[in-house]
């Protein structure tokens, strides 16, 4: 028996953020609560937002307290901030941080007051607090300015806990967004590392969905046709970054990694990435970079047709190597090609990591990230460590065979 959560309602297109006042009253807001960081600020994307907002006539507040790898802290006290200022709506505006923030501060004002979010963590197992119903929780309307989490479309938050030094998860089913902005004019100005980084952490989403063991078959060609939009836009998008197709292309990509992800699950590639985030602060898909291409040789062998197909996908071959291995060995090559062709780093000591901390991250990404639970190739934490160990040095070519 398979179950299907898709996205709430969904507008693409140039342009298309103008009707974001209107959406909010159709939603019945009248007040929004506005979650940006304060880059986009500061690159003026606020400003079509507020705009759309005053010709609807619907008051606004501006929150600008998301942080990167948003924690308890800064969830916990823009929750308190929506309370005291009476809006009845909240509108995520960035890339996965605000988004993320914007969803847990909708979970968190939906139950009691004084709650911390840190009490719905999927980690504390029994002792989680209950997801408080939908009915109870403000209307919520994504607007993301990069193409890559995918966040407008799953139904959970990945935070950030200091103190523990790792990341954990909130969320529900009826916690997606009830309605997504894509609008790839807001991409236009995104630095060309951000474009490439958000790019592969897209890319990461679908190729861990289509190996997982919690796979859904209806979900195969949009995730094999996610694949191909990046395949053949993510280059663009990043080295011209005026080119509007492509942008939206990578949006529409990005937004089937995060249906992928919400039905599918991930793989043991995010639980080394969140732990590069939590003990050394590197970016969410520079991380992803790092480690994707040693998961997918790892994980190689259990899943020869599932990578032949990504490799077809992402990185079509006149001539297709002889044998399946050689087909999937395929995808591994082309990950790193294009990872290497939009500038990202290679190894860890590029980001400046260490083999000091590698241990502690192999314990926790084993210890408390249950991403690795659904990768194709079991995974021990012997596993995890040797996987950072390889990422360690400057990669080394696959031989397709």
């Amino acid at each position: 028996m398979h179950t299907y959560l898709f996205p709430g309602r969904v507008r693409i297109g140039p342009g298309v953020v103008a009707t974001a006042g209107e959406q909010a009253i159709a939603l019945g807001g009248r007040h929004a609560f506005i979650v940006a960081d304060p880059g986009i600020v500061a690159a003026g994307l606020l400003d079509p937002v507020t705009q759309a907002l005053q010709r609807a006539g619907v008051a606004f507040t501006v929150d600008q307290g998301v942080v990167p790898n948003p924690d308890t802290e800064s969830v916990d006290r823009m929750t308190a901030a929506y309370r005291a200022s009476g809006a009845d709506l909240i509108i995520g505006l960035g890339g996965g941080s605000a988004l993320d923030t914007a969803k847990a501060v909708r979970l968190a004002a939906g139950g009691p007051d004084g709650v911390s979010i840190w009490d719905y963590a999927y980690l504390r197992g029994d002792d989680a607090r209950p997801a408080p119903p939908r009915a109870a929780c403000p209307p919520l309307i994504a607007i993301p300015t990069t193409a890559g989490t995918g966040a407008e479309a799953t139904p959970w938050a990945v935070l950030t806990h200091r103190q523990r030094r790792h990341k954990y998860g909130v969320g529900a089913d009826h916690l997606i967004p009830d309605l997504a902005l894509l609008d790839p004019e807001l991409t236009l100005g995104l630095p060309a590392w951000l474009t490439a980084a958000t790019g592969i952490d897209a890319l990461s989403h679908l190729i861990e969905a289509y190996v997982s063991t919690r796979r859904h078959p209806l979900l195969d060609p949009l995730i094999r046709h996610g694949v191909a939009l990046i395949g053949r836009h993510l280059r663009s998008a990043v080295l011209r970054g005026d080119d509007l197709p492509a942008r939206q292309a990578m949006m529409e990509a990005a937004l089937l990694g995060g249906i992928a992800i919400t039905a599918n699950w991930l793989g043991a590639c995010h639980s080394l990435a969140h732990q590069l985030s939590s003990f050394a602060d590197v970016h969410h898909g520079v991380a992803i970079a790092l480690m994707l291409p040693h998961q997918m040789a790892f994980s190689l062998p259990a899943a020869l047709e599932r990578y032949a197909e990504i490799g077809e996908a992402l990185a079509p071959r006149r001539r297709p190597a002889a044998t399946l291995r050689g087909r999937a060995e395929h995808a591994v090559t082309a990950v790193r090609e294009l990872i290497a062709d939009i500038g990202l780093p290679t190894h860890l000591g590029a980001v400046g990591v260490g083999a000091d901390l590698i241990p502690a991250m192999a314990a926790s990404a084993y210890e408390n990230d249950l991403n690795w639970t659904t990768n194709p190739r079991r995974v021990t934490q012997a596993d995890l460590l040797r996987m950072y160990e390889q990422a360690l040095d400057a990669p080394k070519a696959v031989k397709e065979t």
